[in-house]
Formats: structure tokens, C-alpha cells, sequence
């Protein structure tokens, strides 16, 4: 952990610019009213990813939209989290989404001019069609207010809220939320000061380990799924009103957040080597152009880290990534991105605003080495030739099984798709003469290795 402490402390906030290639493409998040914002993804796998929104049009709307996609991003279904009537939940807001797969997930509902009733843990077992509210019993009080529910699995789950009979609120659960249990006072040894409450949607987790941020700096954590807590401190640890609004665990113990002191309008970068206890600066707030960070993700098991910004009046704007342990930052774009997750190095998506339900709202991430046109080389002879090309090419390469080709332009939609049951060599012709120059991406799919390669049609 030291390594990469003294890396991220010494790291140079220039960057390198040059070199890098446009790697997100744009999906149509779904919704059918423009300027619906992504909040944040939960990411299930490569394929299933959930999204929740907000009124990004400047008019401060409660909603409780979210989209779904289960084939990585090429289609998105948006919806509604709903009560027992379509008008029920209209002065409650949506926190967040914990998702177990396509069909299961689960949602924090708050209250925002409405009274506590309704408010609490929210489950769909169809894929957000139809929500039941599940926490009969939990946030009742009368200062009561729910932040957030996340679970690790399908059957361990916790719920946070704002202090209630003076302590923070948090319940557990280890049934799939048919029981949810108060963690006693004894279990969590911090009296809250006055007007310190936790921040709606602020959270990470890491395995069974939860770091739950307040509005003062401080950090509740729990190395045990929420059963008990400590109380951690970050570098700003005051009432001049602090929030994290991402963080981002590399593993056990090597934590990035970002920490925006809204009283001096600054967001910058902390970081924690011990599991998320004890927190640093960073000595970064700028990295390759990038400034005024809303988010900052790790992509699992490596060391590339990705931040973004969507302050548009800063001009810090856009998006940069590291893959060698913040030594060298790249620039991605200038662009908004409001968000960022990641499931592996080829699937991760960042948050933006949609124009209409098929025109924009996310953009994908194939993986950092495709913004040098490369092949990620996880399938074994993967050849896209002629290219440049006038429509006609073909691809090639060497699988041993059950295969598939997709060719997808810049928005995501799939241009053409074959599937292969059994073959010991996959060559084959495409003919995209009928579509409109410009760059397309070509994805061979085997088992769980994927490659991707840009044409070009001229």
C-alpha cells in the first residue's frame, strides 16, 4: 500500500493528452424526457447494469427514474420505482439502486415534502416493473431519513439513514430484506454532532467491507457488512460542510475519494491505505485537465483508475484515466460525465444527459487499451481486414467453441450479429456497404473472452 500512497502523493498533474484516443461511445439511456442525468450505475456484470436519474434540466424535479440494460449498454429499458398507486410515491426521491441481477434489485425511497410513511427499502423481482416496499418497521422515527440500501449478496444487505433517538439509523439484514435489525447504539460508538447527517447515494463497499461518509467529514466504517462500526476522520473532518461523493476501493485497504469542501468550492482527492479508517490529501486536484472531480473508480484488479467532471461552468470538465497507479494521467475527453462505473477492464459506463429516449444519456467504455484501435487480444487471432475498408471486410479468428460476431456503430446499436454454436475457426465476410461511413466496432465474443477492434468505413 505504501507504493502506491507515495505514487498517488508525487503524482504530476499535467498528464499526457496526446496520445490518447475518444474511447467512450454514446448509448441512449432510454428515458423519454430529455435531461434525465445518471446519479450513479450499480454494475451486476458486463452485461446488467442499472442506472438511476435525476432532473437534470435544471427545474430540481423529484423523480425516481432508473434504467436498465442486460446486454452491456446496447439497449437501456427505462422505468419508474412506483408505490401502490402511480401518484403514490410523487414526493418521494429515488437514492439509489442495489442490484442482485436482471430481475432483483432493490431502492431507497426518500421523503422530500412528504411525511415519513412511505419512505424505506423497495424491492422488484421483475426487472423494476412492479416495487413492494419490504422494511415494514424501519425509518419511523420522527426524524428519520433514509440515504441509501446496499446489499453484498443476494441475501446480506444494510440500509443507512440520518441519526435517530441520537445515533445514525442503520439496519441489516440477512434474509433478503424479508427482516431488517437496527444495529444497536453499543454497536456504533459515535455521538453524531448537531446537524451532521450522512448524504443521499454516498456510499462505497468492498466485499464486507462499508464506508458510509457524513456531511461533516467523518466516516462511519464497517469491516463486517454493517454489523458493527468505527468512526473514521478525513483531512477537511469539520462542520464547514464537507461531502464525499465517490470513492472507490482498489482492495481491501486501497481507498480514492473524492472530497468537496462546498464552502470553499474545491473538490480534490483523499485517499486511505488502511481500509478506509484514516484518510490523507492526495496533494492532487487536478489531473491531465481534469478539475472539479465528481467521481473516481477503480477498475477491479488493476491499476487503472479513472476520474471525471461534469462542471461545465469550471471548465474542468471531462474525463482522464491512469493504468499505472496515478503516475501518469491521460486525457479522455472534455465532456460531462457525471459518473463512472466500472465491472472489468472491457465494460464500464459513465453518466450523462440524454436529449431524448434515443439520444444519448451514457457512454461506454470499451477498455483502455481500444482507445489505441488495439485488440484487447483475449481472443486468439482476432483479424479485421481490410480496414479502412469501403463496407466490406472480414474478420477472423481463432476460437475452439461457441462464438459470436457484433458490429456496433458509435451509438452502440448493433449493426449487424451472428452467432457461431461450434467452430474451430471463425472466418467470415461483413458487408456494411449500406451504412454510413464513419467508425464502427467489431466485437468476436467467446465463452468470456472478448476482443473489440474499430473499422473504418470510407
Amino acid at each position: 500500500m505504501k507504493r502506491k500512497l507515495l505514487l498517488l502523493l508525487s503524482l504530476v498533474a499535467a498528464g499526457f493528452s496526446a496520445s490518447a484516443q475518444q474511447a467512450f461511445h454514446v448509448q441512449n439511456s432510454g428515458f423519454t424526457t430529455a435531461s434525465r442525468g445518471i446519479n450513479d450505475f450499480d454494475v451486476v456484470d458486463s452485461n446488467i447494469v442499472w442506472a438511476v436519474a435525476y432532473d437534470g434540466s435544471g427545474g430540481g424535479a423529484t423523480i425516481r427514474d432508473f434504467s436498465v440494460t442486460t446486454n452491456g449498454g446496447f439497449s437501456w429499458l427505462a422505468g419508474a420505482v412506483k408505490g401502490t398507486t402511480a401518484t403514490a410515491l410523487n414526493n418521494y426521491g429515488l437514492a439509489n439502486i442495489s442490484a442482485i441481477d436482471a430481475n432483483t434489485a432493490y431502492a431507497a425511497i426518500y421523503p422530500v415534502t412528504a411525511t415519513i410513511g412511505l419512505q424505506g427499502i423497495y424491492k422488484t423481482v421483475n426487472g423494476g416493473a412492479n416495487w413492494t416496499k419490504i422494511s415494514a418497521g424501519t425509518f419511523t422515527n420522527a426524524s428519520s431519513f433514509i440515504n441509501l440500501v446496499h446489499f453484498f449478496d443476494a441475501q446480506n444487505g444494510l440500509a443507512a439513514g440520518d441519526p435517530a433517538s441520537g445515533y445514525f439509523e442503520i439496519y441489516t439484514t440477512a434474509n433478503g430484506g424479508v427482516n431488517w435489525t437496527r444495529v444497536p447504539s453499543a454497536n456504533i460508538p459515535y455521538t453524531p454532532l448537531t446537524n451532521e447527517y450522512g448524504t443521499v447515494g454516498y456510499f462505497a463497499a468492498h466485499d464486507s467491507t462499508f464506508v458510509y461518509p457524513t456531511n461533516f467529514g467523518r466516516i462511519l466504517l464497517s469491516k463486517d457488512m454493517g454489523l458493527t462500526w468505527a468512526l473514521g476522520t478525513t483531512p477537511l473532518d469539520s462542520t464547514d460542510g464537507t461531502s464525499i461523493p465517490s470513492i472507490s476501493f482498489q482492495d481491501k485497504d486501497f481507498a480514492v475519494a473524492v472530497m468537496s469542501n462546498t464552502t470553499a468550492a474545491v473538490n480534490t482527492l483523499i485517499l486511505s491505505a488502511d481500509g478506509g479508517l484514516n484518510w490523507d490529501y492526495a496533494g492532487v486536484d487536478t489531473v491531465a485537465g481534469v478539475y472539479d472531480f465528481n467521481a473516481i473508480e477503480n477498475v477491479s484488479g488493476t491499476d487503472t483508475w479513472f476520474a471525471t467532471s461534469a462542471n461545465s461552468t469550471s471548465g474542468g470538465l471531462g474525463a482522464a484515466y491512469t493504468e499505472d497507479a496515478a503516475q501518469t494521467w491521460i486525457s479522455i475527453d472534455k465532456d460531462q460525465h457525471t459518473c463512472i462505473r466500472f465491472n472489468d477492464i472491457n465494460n464500464g459506463w459513465a453518466g450523462g444527459f440524454n436529449t431524448s429516449a434515443t439520444a444519448g444519456g451514457v457512454a461506454k467504455w470499451g477498455s483502455v487499451r481500444t482507445a489505441a484501435g488495439l485488440s484487447n487480444n483475449k481472443v486468439e487471432g482476432f483479424e479485421v481486414y481490410p480496414n479502412p475498408s469501403n463496407g466490406k471486410f472480414y474478420v477472423k479468428a481463432n476460437v475452439k467453441g461457441a462464438s459470436s460476431i457484433k458490429v456496433m456503430d458509435l451509438t452502440g446499436r448493433v449493426i449487424y450479429h451472428e452467432n457461431y454454436p461450434t467452430k474451430a475457426l471463425l472466418f467470415t465476410s461483413v458487408d456494411l456497404s449500406n451504412q454510413a461511413t464513419g467508425i464502427y466496432f467489431v466485437e468476436v465474443r467467446e465463452g468470456n473472452n472478448v476482443a473489440i477492434q474499430k473499422v473504418s468505413v470510407q
